[in-house]
């Protein structure tokens, strides 16, 4: 992790040429005093950092310094290499061709094949199973208008169905699961808001604005913020149990009786998330208990039933 913060305030001082320990600090989320360990550290590794005292000073770097190829070890390097690849799908490949060109001139003639090989041996596919063709021009469209500090228009459709026309400064793309969000600050509203780009239909560049204030907040809490959960109890397959850990992460199982099923209890969410979430498990999931989740689920099944029968 030291490694990693030492990598980010060196890049971070050759682009702002100075800049104060308590900006540094925020950036990276350590302390003041971290700050300046790892510039001590930084200085004894042979990179002329330097602190300027007074209301003006701050954290520099010397002038017309260049990283020595040597700074980046092979694992440093193949990180980068992976994380751009786990992009690639979603980023434009000019500019992940142009990005790699880049990090291969940091790349020492001794690391290539060591690199390379690395590299290959861990693929991130960040792709869903099935492609949104919208969403590649949506997300450049994006990317340009945070650049150029340029708002954007278009048609939205929340989760409820409502539809509304929204003008926004964009300023965050956030990748969650297999979804992309937009963080923008919404002129309607008069507040920063999260979209779904999956929701947005219509999208055009609008006039320019100048960039306010923005502190990017995590995607995950909100829906949680405030509700209980309630332990369950369920009878699943071995199928669902895999399911079960990619969402959840280890949960205690036991047999059921002498058959090939097993017994899991977990937190639960008494949602329409929730109670969609244990349905999609179709029949490889039985809910065993409380009494009154049991009920619900019977009770969707049965309106779910009745659909169909009418039709």
């Amino acid at each position: 992790m030291k490694t990693e913060r030492l990598l980010a305030i060196t890049m971070i001082l050759l682009d702002k040429k100075q800049i104060s320990a308590s900006q540094l600090a925020k950036t990276l989320e350590v302390s003041v005093r971290t700050i300046y360990r790892d510039i001590h550290s930084l200085s004894e590794a042979g990179i002329p950092v330097t602190t300027l005292p007074g209301i003006n000073g701050g954290i520099q770097i010397m002038d017309n310094y260049k990283i020595d190829k040597n700074f980046f070890t092979s694992s440093d390097i193949t990180s980068l290499l992976i994380a751009l690849e786990s992009l690639s799908q979603n980023v434009s490949p000019i500019q992940i061709n142009q990005t790699f060109e880049k990090i291969k001139t940091l790349i020492p003639a001794n690391f290539l094949e060591e690199i390379e090989f690395k590299s290959n041996q861990i693929a991130i596919d960040l792709t869903p199973w099935t492609s949104n063709h919208t969403l590649q021009p949506f997300l450049e469209i994006i990317k340009t208008a945070m650049d150029q500090s340029r708002s954007l228009c278009f048609d939205y459709e929340d989760n409820h169905g409502r539809k509304t026309k929204r003008i926004v400064e964009p300023y965050r793309l956030v990748l969650k699961e297999i979804s992309w969000y937009l963080q923008a600050y919404c002129l309607e509203k008069e507040d920063f808001r999260t979209f779904k780009i999956s929701r947005i239909q219509n999208l055009a560049f609008s006039s320019t604005f100048v960039p306010r204030e923005f502190k990017a907040q995590p995607l995950g809490h909100e829906p949680f913020y405030g509700k209980k959960f309630t332990l369950i109890t369920l009878k699943v397959t071995n199928k669902i149990r895999e399911q079960l850990v990619d969402k959840f992460g280890p949960l205690h199982y036991s047999p059921y009786k002498d058959t090939e099923k097993l017994i899991v209890s977990f937190p639960f969410m008494e949602d329409d998330f929730g109670y969609n979430l244990l349905l999609s498990f179709g029949n490889q999931c039985e809910c065993l208990e409380p009494p009154h989740v049991r009920a619900e689920l019977k009770s969707r099944i049965e309106n779910l039933l009745e659909l169909y029968q009418n039709n």
